[in-house]
C-alpha cells in the first residue's frame, strides 16, 4: 500500500502581459521575470514602435497582435487564454517582481488558494526606493497571481479602464503580506505626463477622475514617503 502520494512536476507559471509602443518598459519587464517564467506571453495592441521586436528576440515570449479596443479588460483576458502555464501571474510593463514574491512563488502555487491579491509599492523614486505611503497607494493589493482555470477572467461589461473581477471569483482572493510587485509609473512618468494619463482614463471611463487622481497627482494630497523593504528581482 502506498503511503505517500508522489510529488508531481513543479507547477509551470506563465507571466502574462499587455503592452503597446513600450520596447523599453518591456525589455526590463522580459529580464525581471525570466529567471522563474515558464513562458511570457505578450499581447501587443499595436505598437509603432520596436515592441514587436523586443518580444520576439526573447526565447520564452509567446507574443500575441490583438488591436486594441479601449477595454483593459478584454485585453488583459486575450492574454489569459493564450497562457498554457498551472498557474498566472499578471503585469503590466511598468510593473516589476520585487525579490520576495520571487522566492514565495513555488510556495504560493503549491498552496492551498488559487488566487493572490500581492500588495503593490506604488514608487515614486528609484535611488533610493521609495514609495507612497496613503490609504490607497499601500499596501495597495493586486489581484495578479492565480491559478490558470477558465473563470478566472475579468468582467467585460461595464468599466474598460478600472477592470476588475466578478464578485465570486473576487471572495476567493487570498491576500498575501510581505512581498511585493513594484509600480514604476509614478517614477518614470513626469508631472505633466501623469495629468495627461488621468485626462485620458476620465475621457475613457467618464467619473473616473477623482480616483485616477487621487492616485497619480499623489503630490496634490496628504501623503507619505517611505523606504521600501524589499528590492526588485
Amino acid at each position: 500500500m502506498r503511503l505517500f502520494k508522489k510529488k508531481g512536476p513543479p507547477p509551470r507559471l506563465s507571466v502574462t502581459v499587455v503592452t503597446q509602443d513600450q520596447a523599453d518598459a518591456l525589455k526590463g519587464l522580459l529580464a525581471n521575470v525570466e529567471s522563474f517564467a515558464h513562458e511570457i506571453v505578450v499581447v501587443d495592441g499595436g505598437s509603432k514602435d520596436a515592441t514587436e521586436a523586443v518580444a520576439r528576440a526573447h526565447p520564452l515570449v509567446r507574443y500575441v497582435r490583438r488591436p486594441w479596443d479601449g477595454h483593459f479588460g478584454k485585453q488583459k483576458n486575450a492574454s489569459f487564454e493564450h497562457a498554457t502555464g498551472d498557474w498566472i501571474l499578471h503585469l503590466d510593463t511598468d510593473e516589476r517582481v520585487g525579490e520576495k514574491l520571487r522566492e514565495r512563488l513555488p510556495e504560493l502555487m503549491a498552496a492551498r488558494h488559487d488566487f493572490y491579491r500581492v500588495p503593490m509599492y506604488w514608487l515614486a523614486q528609484e535611488e533610493p526606493l521609495v514609495y507612497v505611503d496613503t490609504p490607497k497607494h499601500y499596501p495597495c493589493e493586486v489581484p495578479r497571481l492565480f491559478r490558470n482555470e477558465p473563470g478566472f477572467r475579468y468582467e467585460e461589461t461595464g468599466h474598460p479602464v478600472h477592470v476588475t473581477f466578478p464578485k465570486a471569483i473576487r471572495r476567493r482572493m487570498k491576500k498575501i503580506k510581505g512581498a511585493h510587485i513594484f509600480h514604476y509609473v509614478l517614477a518614470w512618468l513626469s508631472r505633466e505626463e501623469l495629468r495627461a494619463k488621468v485626462a485620458r482614463y476620465e475621457a475613457a471611463e467618464p467619473g473616473s477622475g477623482e480616483t485616477n487622481a487621487a492616485y497619480y497627482l499623489y503630490w496634490e494630497r496628504p501623503h507619505q514617503l517611505k523606504a521600501c523593504r524589499e528590492r526588485p528581482a
